[in-house]
């Protein structure tokens, strides 16, 4: 007999999962407090534009990702984004300019400095570090690579990608792969050459070269199909009170907003809901200790504002993925995308999509505004960085109270208490963007990763049984 799974979660590490295992033929019951599924996977459509609230785009990092897209029977609707898409814009003198992508066009840009284009000579020579203390982001940039690198490259990137300061993020949890180039092979820049091998062999790409997709109805797709996928597996608006093991059955305590109760019996539970909501729900009669330290995670809040304007509205050509904005040149939004470059289908003919990110760890007030407040210094921000003129044909304001979790230095001490849960608590799991990385690519692979164990331990069980019928 075949194990029962309950997931907490319609997210996408939840919605991966469930239909991974019942693929693998394992009963799955997924729980989701919300009356939708995706968590941050949002897409809103009205008067020709098409919004994301959440993540733009996935990158296709892993062979997982692509497999997972066609599994569900999306390829067909999959689109990549625009080959301009790959020109990145950082700010420097209140002025766009593009991020080098060769090394001639590093070797000219005015980006970075003279003397900052002969601090990367020194790169290679620089020895790897000896782990006396866990060092920031920020420590491991200005050791490798110096100062602009990290005000006018990685603070930018930082703020696009974890809403974050990388004198607070770790090198270690929140960047392993850079961390391991250093570790492994010396140095940033041997490691990129030599690595290149191991990466192509194991069919990774790495994320500066991965190709960027999302599709034509933006990436609610994904949960709008799992909810087809899965079906009655799937039930919305229903929330977990507390669950208890009794032998090797978990017995699953939910309350339905109806305010009915009911009682679900399974060999397993995975837990793939917002790390810092677990200490909601009690486990065999209590929360236990190392469960309150979780909620010490910092999540900062972001708003996300999606504006639509009339194509002569702005004069910059955007013509790339869009403009992050370092904190030395003192903005008060942390970047923007062109969305509407990106992606085909989202705005109407002679108009565009910008979409702002304002808040994070650099301005976390910003993003607690009015829509009104945030847009007028949006637009005010707007006006000298892209040149937008006049008041926006289409708004849509999404706040994120607890937006990216912020894998800080120290933060191993949190993937710890996720193992040891696991191994307190025999046929406990956990999954999502709090485990092994922030990405949609990869809560997708964790969750793989975790539903590989679950298969294994089935397997195991189901080949016990059948010996002992034998």
């Amino acid at each position: 007999m075949n194990k029962s799974i309950v997931i907490i979660g319609g997210g996408i590490a939840g919605l991966t999962a469930a239909f991974r295992l019942k693929e693998a033929g394992i009963k799955v019951t997924l729980l989701e407090k919300n009356d939708r599924l995706g968590g941050v996977l949002y897409s809103y459509q009205k008067d020709g534009y098409l919004a994301e609230l959440g993540p733009n785009s996935i990158l296709e990092t892993s062979p997982l990702v692509t497999e997972l897209i066609q599994d569900i029977g999306l390829e067909k609707d999959k689109v990549y984004a625009d080959d301009s898409s790959k020109t990145r814009y950082i700010l420097r003198n209140k002025k766009p300019l593009p991020l080098p992508s060769s090394p001639l066009s590093f070797a000219t840009t005015p980006l970075f400095s003279i003397m900052a284009k002969l601090r990367l000579i020194k790169e290679p020579f620089i020895s790897a570090w000896d782990n006396q203390y866990e060092e920031s982001l920020s420590q491991f940039v200005l050791r490798r690579l110096g100062r602009e690198f990290l005000d006018y490259a990685i603070n930018p990137f930082v703020a696009g990608v974890y809403a974050g300061d990388p004198d607070m993020l770790s090198v270690k949890h929140g960047f392993p792969k850079l961390y391991d180039l250093e570790q492994k092979y010396g140095g940033l820049i041997k490691g990129q050459i030599k690595g290149a091998k191991e990466r192509k062999k194991r069919q990774e790409v790495a994320k500066q070269s991965a190709r960027m997709f999302s599709f034509r109805h933006g990436l609610k797709m994904i949960p709008d199909r799992m909810k087809d996928l899965l079906g009655s597996d799937v039930q919305t608006n229903t929330r977990v009170k507390h669950m208890t093991k009794k032998g090797a059955v978990w017995e699953v305590h939910t309350i339905g907003s109806d305010g009915v109760e009911q009682v679900i019996p399974a060999d397993g539970v995975l837990y793939t809901g917002r790390i810092t909501d677990l200490q909601h729900i009690k486990i065999d009669g209590r929360i236990p200790d190392n469960v309150t330290e979780l909620q010490q995670i910092y999540h900062p809040p972001v708003s996300v504002l999606v504006l639509g304007f009339h194509r002569d509205q702005v004069q910059h050509p955007l013509d790339g993925f869009g403009v992050l904005i370092p904190k030395v040149e003192k903005f008060q939004i942390l970047g923007v995308l062109f969305s509407s470059t990106m992606f085909e289908q989202r705005a109407p003919k002679d108009h565009v999509t910008l979409t702002v990110f304002v808040g994070g760890v650099r301005q976390p007030k910003n993003a607690q505004k009015s829509i009104e407040d945030i847009l007028a210094l949006a637009l005010k921000d707007l006006h000298t960085i892209l040149g937008v003129k006049g008041q926006p044909t289409f708004v849509h304001h999404t706040y994120w109270k607890q937006a990216i979790p912020q894998y800080n230095v120290g933060y191993g001490k949190y993937k710890n208490i996720l193992n040891d849960l696991e191994v307190t608590y025999q046929g406990l799991y956990f999954s999502g963007n709090y485990r092994s990385g922030i990405s949609v690519a990869d809560t997708i692979v964790n969750s793989e990763e975790v539903c590989e164990r679950i298969k294994k331990i089935n397997r195991k069980v189901r080949k016990e049984k059948s010996q002992r019928i034998q």
